[in-house]
C-alpha cells in the first residue's frame, strides 16, 4: 500500500489544472484517480505529465496562446499546480490531526503565500523541510510575480516544488510548540492511535 493510503483513490476523471514551470502556463485537464492536487503529481510513473485539451502561454509574452489537443510537460520542471479540487476534499482525507499555519515560499519567479499543514505537536519548518514527496500541497493560496505581474492569481489549493524554493518563510504561528496532549483529551488521543497507529504517518 502506498503511503497515502488507499483513500487517496477515487475512479478515473479528468480535473482542470494550471501547470506552472519558470517560462511557461499549461492550462487543461490530467486524467487521474486521485484525489488531492499534490498526489497528481507526486505518484506519477513517468518524467512527465500529459495535459489534454491545452492552452499554452509564455510568461514573457504578452499576447497569444498555443493550442494543443495534449502538451507533455517535464515534471522536472513544474514549480506549482493548481487543480480544481476543493481544499476542502484534500483536508477531509487527512489521516493525522493537522493545523493550518500561513507560510510563503519564493520559487522564481513566482511567490506564493497560503497555509501549509503541518502535524499537531510538530514544528512548521518540520513541515515545509522533513518531507520525502517532491510536492507539497498549500491551501488558500495567492501566487504574485514581480516579473510578471499578469500571473498573480489565488487558488484553494495548490502543489508546489518544495525543493525548487529559493526561501521559506513561516509568517505567522501563534504557537509553534503547541502539543498534540493539549489539543485532545487522553481518551481522544488513545482511539485516534489505536485506529490509525497502523498507518504511514
Amino acid at each position: 500500500m502506498s503511503a497515502f493510503g488507499m483513500e487517496g483513490f477515487g475512479t478515473m476523471r479528468a480535473v482542470e489544472v494550471d501547470v506552472y514551470t519558470a517560462a511557461y502556463r499549461v492550462s487543461g485537464t490530467v486524467q487521474t484517480r486521485f484525489n488531492r492536487v499534490a498526489e497528481i503529481l507526486n505518484q506519477l510513473s513517468g518524467a512527465h505529465l500529459a495535459v489534454e485539451h491545452a492552452t499554452v502561454s509564455e510568461h514573457g509574452e504578452d499576447g497569444g496562446t498555443l493550442g494543443a489537443p495534449s502538451v507533455l510537460v517535464a515534471v522536472e520542471h513544474i514549480l506549482l499546480m493548481a487543480a480544481a479540487i476543493p481544499a476542502g476534499e484534500t483536508a477531509s482525507e487527512m489521516r493525522i490531526p493537522k493545523r493550518p499555519v500561513r507560510a510563503q515560499l519564493a520559487i522564481p519567479p513566482f511567490r506564493v503565500t497560503g497555509n501549509v499543514h503541518v502535524p499537531m505537536g510538530s514544528r512548521p519548518v518540520d513541515g515545509l523541510l522533513n518531507v520525502t514527496e517532491r510536492f507539497l500541497p498549500m491551501t488558500d493560496v495567492t501566487l504574485a510575480s514581480a516579473a510578471y505581474p499578469q500571473l498573480e492569481r489565488s487558488a484553494a489549493v495548490v502543489a508546489l516544488r518544495r525543493e525548487r524554493a529559493h526561501l521559506l518563510l513561516v509568517a505567522d504561528d501563534e504557537r509553534p510548540d503547541q502539543l498534540l496532549a493539549e489539543i485532545l483529551d487522553e481518551r481522544t488521543a488513545e482511539a485516534w492511535l489505536r485506529g490509525h497507529g497502523d498507518q504511514p504517518g
